[in-house]
């Protein structure tokens, strides 16, 4: 009657209790809230944490029994308290376990929950740094090409300086035409195959067999070396590089290095 009255009052007050009829009628009255101080049964520690909305258990029979109270006593108080009163005692007991079993997961789930957002950050940016270093790649890969081109040129230049000397002093003008033609149409693309195949073939070795995911590799048609990555049909995906690539089976050959002893 006294918390009604409060209640009714619009009182401000904080009240202390172990008696459960009180905490009920917490749930009954407005303007009345319960609270409880968590509390870890197993290791009989207060946690220091303030739980609103709900009554807490006094624990009172846990602790009797684990400070070593005897048996008897307890059974005997077990005896007196109404079983209506005993039942709600050990289910909100239960309850607060329950509430705190799920906070700790819930902690953990958001500790998952942030290291998953932090890889998925670090993802992003392996990702952006390789897709850089593939376009470097390629970059060094056209630069390489335009070096040859240049110094194909220049070549190019001087032959065409002899060519036209050649012209102005030979009387074979149709000689010197036909040296234009075979200059002329010859294309930089093999010179630049060519010195690609020389350099290959002094360091590695050709070997026979049905190519498979690990092998060692050039490109016949471009003479780029790189490493199986996968087999997909009669075509395979080719790490040249930082760059993975598609070719047709057709396109490679295993190579092993000259001092490596053959598979």
């Amino acid at each position: 009657m006294i918390m009604e009255e409060l209640a009714k009052k619009h009182s401000l007050g904080l009240v202390t209790t172990h008696y459960l009829n009180l905490k009920v009628m917490a749930n009954k009255v407005n303007g009345i809230i319960n609270g409880a101080m968590a509390f870890d049964e197993k290791n009989l520690k207060p946690l220091y944490h303030l739980i609103i909305g709900k009554p807490g258990s006094s624990y009172t029979f846990s602790i009797a029994e684990r400070i070593g109270l005897p048996q008897h006593l307890i059974k005997r108080a077990k005896s007196l308290v109404d079983e209506n009163h005993f039942s709600l005692d050990r289910l909100l007991n239960s309850t607060e376990q329950d509430q705190q079993l799920i906070q700790a997961e819930r902690k953990q789930l958001d500790k998952l929950l942030k290291e998953n957002e932090k890889l998925q950050i670090d993802m992003e940016q392996l990702i952006q740094k390789e897709k850089h270093t593939q376009q470097l790649e390629i970059m060094k890969a056209q630069n390489e090409v335009n070096e040859a081109k240049i110094i194909y040129l220049k070549e190019m230049e001087k032959k065409l300086k002899s060519l036209l000397i050649e012209w102005r002093k030979t009387e074979d003008k149709n000689k010197v035409v036909r040296m234009m033609q075979a200059l002329l149409f010859k294309q930089p693309e093999k010179k630049v195959l060519q010195r690609k195949q020389q350099k290959l073939e002094s360091r590695y070795l050709e070997i026979g067999g049905n190519v498979k995911q690990g092998d060692k590799v050039i490109m016949k048609s471009n003479q780029q070396l790189g490493v199986v990555k996968d087999i997909r049909g009669k075509k395979a995906i080719v790490q040249v590089g930082a760059v993975p690539i598609t070719v047709s089976l057709d396109n490679l050959a295993i190579v092993i290095e000259k001092n490596t002893p053959e598979r």
